[in-house]
């Protein structure tokens, strides 16, 4: 009984997915997805209460996963970082962008869903949501990083929230432009690049 009821959810959730990706959100149809699992509404209705369900089940994951990611700009992941620490944890977080952006292509339906399918849905605000989050983690960590003379300047905000966005959105585009992963790692790199030492040049930080 649990196997079959395993294999039915399964059924329903690729089901749903492709229903998802072919109409969006607001236009996918419960009725066709019970139909094409090859399930009774009523059974599907054991599994999954709404639409919305639905959904959050097969983008939950690659949310979790991107604040994972995001959480790492925090500054309680720095504070306690001797000056020999420091390099080793710049180079955690490079991995860590590197691993996310494999995961991502590992995961690229669940993407597809959120960046481009979710109208109607409770994550259709998904970028703007992980955007504010990264900026208001930005924006503590410059500030501490100024508290504790690292930085000898000030980064106004805005400046944190253009550059904040603007690895956001580089991230974004890699589904929204269907990158292939070489494209895309090429870009990253660039976008990275490009911030980093923007942002170390703002902070009047000298770098090599």
């Amino acid at each position: 009984m649990a196997d079959s009821s395993t294999e039915t959810k399964k059924k329903l959730l690729e089901s749903a997915k492709k229903e998802f990706l072919e109409k969006g959100f607001t236009g996918a149809s419960l009725r066709t997805i019970a139909a094409n699992a090859g399930v009774t509404t009523g059974a599907m209705y054991r599994h999954f209460k709404d639409k919305n369900a639905f959904f959050c089940a097969l983008v939950d994951d690659a949310i979790t996963a991107t604040k994972n990611v995001i959480m790492l700009a925090d500054p309680k992941n720095h504070e306690k970082l001797t000056p020999e620490q420091m390099q080793e944890h710049m180079d955690f977080e490079k991995k860590s962008t590197d691993d996310f952006l494999n995961y991502m292509y590992e995961n690229f339906d669940a993407f597809t869903l959120l960046l481009r399918k979710s109208a109607g849905s409770t994550h259709e605000h998904f970028q703007e949501n992980i955007c504010d989050l990264y900026t208001k983690n930005c924006e503590k960590t410059f500030a501490w990083m100024y508290e504790q003379k690292i930085a000898t300047k000030q980064v106004s905000p805005m400046t944190i929230h253009f550059m904040a966005s603007t690895i956001i959105n580089a991230f974004c585009d890699i589904i929204l432009h269907n990158m292939t992963q070489k494209e895309a790692k090429e870009y990253i790199s660039d976008i990275m690049e490009f911030t980093s030492y923007g942002a170390y040049k703002l902070m009047g930080i000298k770098v090599e």
